[in-house]
């Protein structure tokens, strides 16, 4: 082999290598427009920062003893954190209840000892 040919094929490796690198950061790039769309979507016009997590929450507080006052949220939480699904039953009353990850494990583990 002439070395013209190796430097061309290290050339197209090179070049493979970054494309793929590209694709890669591109997609990145739209999942965090994503959530920056959904954080300001989800603003809604309140003076508060949607990125503020040391405020508390107002749908953070523990359900009433009452299990009939639940919410078929609430009781999907419930049979998911017993399950053990805890992580799972987080992310669902994070994204349902815009809560905080403290807020929303709180909020899981209050519903798991009831």
């Amino acid at each position: 082999m002439e070395i013209n040919t190796i430097v061309l094929i290290v050339f197209l490796l090179l070049i493979l290598i970054l494309l793929v690198r590209v694709t890669s950061l591109q997609a990145q790039l739209n999942e965090l427009k994503r959530d920056v769309e959904r954080l300001e979507n989800g603003a809604g016009g309140t003076s508060q920062s949607s990125l503020s997590y040391n405020s508390p929450s107002m749908n953070s507080s523990p359900p009433s003893l009452n299990q009939t006052d639940w919410t078929e949220l609430d009781k999907e939480l419930q049979a998911l954190a017993q399950q053990g699904k805890k992580i799972v039953a987080i992310k669902k009353a994070r994204e349902a209840k815009n809560l905080s990850l403290k807020d929303a494990k709180d909020y899981v583990e209050s519903l798991e000892r009831l």
